[in-house]
């Protein structure tokens, strides 16, 4: 009712509306057509006639008159034409009446608006045309064309002045109704803003109805028609919730004037659910009473028989870690009962991301931003309730404010260990290096400047107490030397990390689920392949870290220490590395036995993934079969003298025979699968553990880059601002134009950019190289019984 209430009040006002704008567009038609009617009569030089009656019903003689025999006088008509129906209409009129007719036309100077009911009005260009004729028998055949063609014919005065004065008359109409429409469209406006509120709150309501009317034809009716009992649904509460819903459901009842229909009983047995696991159905079972004694009330009872299907999957979020699930949910929604990696990727998310995008100055940029949307989130929130088009940028940014916070503050961490601040770097606790040479040696060209880590004089032996020492940043091509190495070999210690850290969980989630199989044969195998080849990289590089260095004595100064590159393909390949004379042979002692064991125990562990798991699946299908056969027979002794007594041997023998062929073609089908997907899994797993552990090399590369792109950033834009020498009244203005180019270009490549390409290689190392070790990714979402969140757009 309140719907067709407001319908009927906008729809009357509209109307009253459109017509007024019709009656003030027809008036300016014929306004213009009477004006440019007497223009064509009168000269615009004044007075002169431009064409006389005489001359214009000389033009259209009648074929039908005797020369010489013309009428008295002229009928004229003028009437308005949409431009795009003119020419056709013009036409027409030239086969009809040929030379009896004469058409002038002039387009309006504006488009009008042309209102049709019951579609929007049309915006569109019109000409208004000036008809004349000498006879009155063709204006019959002319006014029916004029209909068909939808012509609005307006009133033409005979002489001048009375035209004049009907222009006047018109335009003092114009003004009157113009007043008119300025008040019909405020009114019309504030009805309709009106109108807009109430149909929101209407839309909103009707689609809450909706969804409980769905809700409830959901509900099986037990007992039929004829005999109604109750009502039952089975649905999916979190064990969490099972009190509260017991509360809720206890005072619908009693708000709907049922009774409470829950006894000591059900009490008991519902406080035995609160044990229940996470997502188990319930079925919610309603009295249905007869209409003359409507009392129902709604008893919650647990569901004890088995279902085929997986329960849906939980996770209680807020608003910071909303945004980490929805990053694992694109890829998939984990299992039920299945490790969850959101808790993890709070932190391996951002802090990888900042081992790429590591800058405390571009770290600071986000935290500012991420902080801005946070403290503005009621004003966004609200303006996304509002909107009208769905702004999908600030949506996505908006959703991960958090994240991008967690980015900032480990990229300004990072950016500390890099020591490095919109390229450049800073001295906090002073250097560990300094220089012994003079102007004289410095400016030698046969003399090479180098920094001698061997020397005291200029390495003093003691580390930098928080990230790379400054010098590093300023030593030319050892800088970017000593940095690959190091980043190069953080990437590949930080990605086996996470990757065992990732065979961990696997074991856990096994653990969990009771897959004592899956542990033995095919997670620990893993484990011990990574530990056994990449896990003793790891080992290498810290230990290459620890034994040599620049003052310690031959062989473990740095000129001895060995590549653990070359060290690790030598192992995989068994070859003895070539003797470096004063160093040694190896970086141990019996360094070579024990990779060699490394390998051996590592390759030994593929036919454990080849063939461990099918051969297990084998021995316990064989099992269930012996078992299944050990009771058929027990059953065939207890019936044997039925069975002797009923025994033909017809066809039926042989479809058993058959039936039995086919189970056993179905059983090989199934093994040569679990075979077939073994094989390829043993060979994912080798082939990936070197493909992914190269893939952590992005953490490098990315990180090089980003610092490379700074620096290019700070030496061909702001450099240039710094270094110039103009005077001070040039010199400021073009120091401040090199400042804003330099920042717009941080913002939009280092920040924005590059943020962006760092993101999604991080991202990439979580769905690929980390949540392949453990996440399966094929659950289904709780989605519980809600009222979305309405705007304007729905």
């Amino acid at each position: 009712d309140s719907l067709k209430r407001i319908h009927v009040e906008a729809s009357a006002v509209t109307e009253h509306y459109y017509r007024l704008d019709s009656r003030r567009n027809r008036m300016m038609e014929h306004s213009f057509a009477l004006n440019k009617a007497n223009k064509y009569m009168v000269s615009d030089m004044g007075s002169e006639l431009l064409y006389s009656e005489s001359t214009v019903i000389g033009l259209v003689q009648d074929a039908t008159t005797t020369s010489g025999a013309y009428p008295a006088h002229l009928n004229y008509m003028i009437g308005c034409i949409r431009a795009d129906k003119f020419y056709s209409f013009e036409l027409l009129l030239y086969r009809l009446c040929s030379f009896n007719l004469i058409i002038r036309f002039s387009e309006m100077p504006s488009p009008v608006y042309e209102y049709h009911y019951g579609y929007k009005p049309e915006r569109v260009r019109k000409f208004a045309i000036l008809m004349m004729a000498s006879s009155t028998m063709i204006w019959p055949k002319v006014l029916k064309i004029c209909a068909h063609y939808h012509v609005n014919i307006y009133d033409c005065p005979s002489s001048a002045s009375q035209r004049e004065d009907k222009v006047k008359e018109l335009s003092q109409e114009i003004v009157n109704v113009e007043k008119v429409l300025k008040e019909a469209e405020l009114m019309r406006r504030q009805i309709l803003e009106v109108a807009g509120r109430d149909l929101f709150i209407i839309r909103v309501n009707l689609r809450k109805a909706l969804k409980v009317y769905d809700l409830m034809n959901r509900l099986r009716l037990v007992g039929g028609v004829e005999v109604p009992r109750y009502l039952l649904a089975e649905v999916y509460i979190p064990s969490s919730d099972v009190p509260e819903v017991e509360v809720i459901l206890r005072n619908a009842s009693r708000i709907s004037g049922g009774a409470d229909n829950i006894d000591s009983s059900d009490e008991d047995e519902m406080n035995d659910m609160k044990t229940m696991p996470n997502t188990t159905p319930y079925p919610i079972e309603a009295d249905f009473q007869p209409l003359e004694d409507m009392s129902a009330g709604a008893i919650l009872l647990k569901k004890n028989r088995l279902v085929n299907h997986m329960p849906p999957t939980y996770f209680r979020l807020n608003k910071f870690t909303r945004g980490f699930q929805n990053l694992i949910d694109a890829y998939g929604m984990a299992d039920y009962k299945e490790l969850n990696p959101a808790p993890y990727t709070i932190i391996t998310f951002p802090f990888l991301f900042a081992v790429m995008f590591g800058d405390l100055g571009h770290g600071i940029l986000l935290i500012l931003f991420s902080s801005l949307m946070i403290w503005k989130h009621r004003e966004i929130e609200k303006y996304q309730i509002n909107a009208t088009s769905e702004n999908e940028i600030l949506n996505i940014l908006y959703a991960g404010r958090y994240i991008i916070l967690l980015m900032g503050v480990f990229s300004v961490y990072m950016g500390l260990v890099y020591n490095i601040v919109m390229a450049k770097g800073f001295n906090l606790f002073g250097s560990s290096w300094s220089c012994r040479y003079n102007e004289t040696t410095v400016y030698d060209p046969a003399f090479h400047v180098t920094l001698d880590s061997s020397h005291p004089h200029f390495y003093s032996g003691h580390p930098y107490p928080l990230g790379m020492d400054p010098v590093w940043a300023v030593c030319g091509q050892d800088s970017i030397t000593t940095t690959n190495s190091l980043k190069m070999k953080m990437a590949i210690v930080l990605g086996i990390s996470q990757m065992m850290f990732g065979l961990g969980l696997a074991a856990a989630n096994c653990v969990l689920m009771n897959r004592k199989a899956d542990l033995i044969l095919v997670v620990i195998p893993q484990m011990i392949f990574m530990l056994c080849l990449f896990g003793y990289l790891v080992f290498l590089i810290f230990y290459k870290w620890m034994s040599y260095g620049g003052h310690k004595p031959a062989p473990y100064n740095a000129a001895c220490a060995p590549s653990v590159l070359i060290t690790f393909i030598n192992m995989m390949l068994m070859k003895k590395e070539d003797p470096v004379e004063n160093c040694l042979d190896y970086m141990y002692p019996n360094e070579r036995m024990i990779e060699f064991a490394l390998v051996g125990i590592a390759f030994c562990t593929i036919p454990i993934l080849l063939a461990g798991k099918p051969i297990y699946l084998m021995r316990r299908r064989r099992k269930m079969q012996q078992e299944r056969e050990r009771d058929f027979k027990r059953m065939r002794r207890q019936t044997i003298a039925e069975m002797r007594s009923t025994m033909r041997y017809t066809d039926d023998d042989n479809s058993e025979t058959s039936r039995q062929k086919s189970v056993d073609n179905e059983e090989e089908h199934e093994m040569s699968e679990i075979w077939i997907h073994s094989g390829i899994h043993t060979i994912e797993t080798v082939l990936g553990s070197v493909s992914h552990t190269a893939s952590y090399l992005r953490l490098w590369a990315l990180s090089l880059a980003h610092d490379q792109l700074s620096d290019v950033l700070w030496h061909m834009v702001l450099t240039k601002g710094f270094a110039n020498t103009l005077p001070l009244y040039y010199g400021v203005p073009v120091l401040m134009a090199t400042f804003f180019a330099w920042a717009i270009l941080t913002v939009a490549i280092l920040v924005m950019m590059e943020g962006l390409s760092a993101f999604l290689h991080t991202l990439r190392l979580h769905w690929v190289e980390f949540q392949s070790k453990f996440f399966g990714g094929a659950g289904e979402s709780f989605k519980a019984f809600n009222f979305p969140t309405s705007n304007q757009r729905s």
